[in-house]
């Protein structure tokens, strides 16, 4: 049973009543997760924080952007607009600086743990260069650009404020199918256009892209479809050719359902399909969760992606 709670600025939590609608989006390609609930009104004083619970796990912990009191000859409402805490990030500048050889550990005390926001693995990385922030930098770029230089992936906090550095956590296995969870509807995509067969280096000031690094599975099924990388210019020329292959297979397919329910808390789980007309299916994981509920019911259009890495 999903319940919310809201927080005013004087600090007091307001347990709300039934919601009327929920709309909650999660999606790994956009920084903060996003919550629009209506209830029946109630008076508070001026909101600031929601958190939505699945029984008694909080499921979304977030910012309120926007508030509207609506009087209508059927009721009157309060509806409220959110972002996940990742909305701090991207709402605040960080100071001008240089760094060399930061650690994710000063990222994480400079950008994150500031706004309530907790580091999930106890690994403590160190970026062998040097990384500057410029004027203008919001705390989520300064944090991200670190990531992707260490990483060659840009992080993800979760809906309740955890920060997963090398991306979306992938805990659990969740399985769709008749002896799983069912869905209504099933889409599958493949975009050969999003594919890279090869990506030529240039390893040295003075030579040549000499060094091919090739997609076997995109050459031998006919993709053509090659790039070019000055290794010269980055940290990490190899690791950044693979990263474009890899983000190229992770674009080229997907798989989008609908669920009847709620599934809030699976991104980031491995996903097995088994269907009656495509088969199983599996090397997926859930990318992307929207959920939707009114009067006449819910429901979870959920996007798997492959797993590259």
């Amino acid at each position: 049973m999903l319940r919310c709670e809201l927080k005013d600025i004087n600090g007091q939590n307001h347990v709300m009543p039934q919601l009327l609608s929920l709309q909650v989006d999660v999606d790994e390609g956009v920084p903060a997760d996003a919550l629009y609930a209506l209830f029946p009104f109630t008076p508070t004083a001026e909101l600031c924080e929601v958190t939505l619970y699945d029984g008694e796990d909080p499921i979304f912990i977030g910012v309120i952007d926007e508030e509207e009191h609506i009087c209508e000859s059927n009721g009157t409402y309060l509806k409220i607009s959110a972002r996940s805490l990742a909305a701090h990030l991207l709402d605040n500048e960080a100071m001008p600086c240089e760094y060399d050889h930061p650690s994710l550990s000063v990222m994480v005390e400079r950008y994150a743990k500031p706004f309530g926001i907790t580091l999930g693995t106890d690994s403590n990385e160190v970026f062998f260069g040097m990384q500057s922030v410029t004027k203008g930098t919001s705390c989520w770029k300064a944090l991200k650009n670190f990531c992707i230089a260490c990483y060659l992936t840009p992080p993800r906090i979760s809906s309740i404020g955890v920060l997963y550095p090398k991306g979306l956590a992938h805990n659990g296995v969740t399985v769709f199918g008749e002896d799983g969870v069912r869905y209504t509807r099933l889409r599958e995509v493949k975009k050969r256009c999003e594919e890279i067969s090869a990506v030529h280096v240039k390893a040295t000031a003075g030579g040549t892209y000499s060094r091919p690094i090739r997609n076997a599975s995109a050459r031998e099924r006919g993709v053509c479809r090659e790039r070019y990388l000055n290794a010269v210019l980055t940290e990490s020329p190899m690791k950044s050719a693979d990263a474009m292959i890899q983000n190229g297979d992770s674009k080229a397919y997907a798989v989008y359902l609908r669920c009847d329910g709620c599934l809030l808390g699976t991104e980031g789980n491995r996903a097995v399909i088994s269907d009656p007309i495509l088969g199983d299916t599996d090397g997926l994981y859930i990318s992307a969760v929207h959920y939707r509920m009114k009067g006449d019911g819910a429901y979870s259009n959920i996007t798997l992606k492959r797993r590259t890495f």
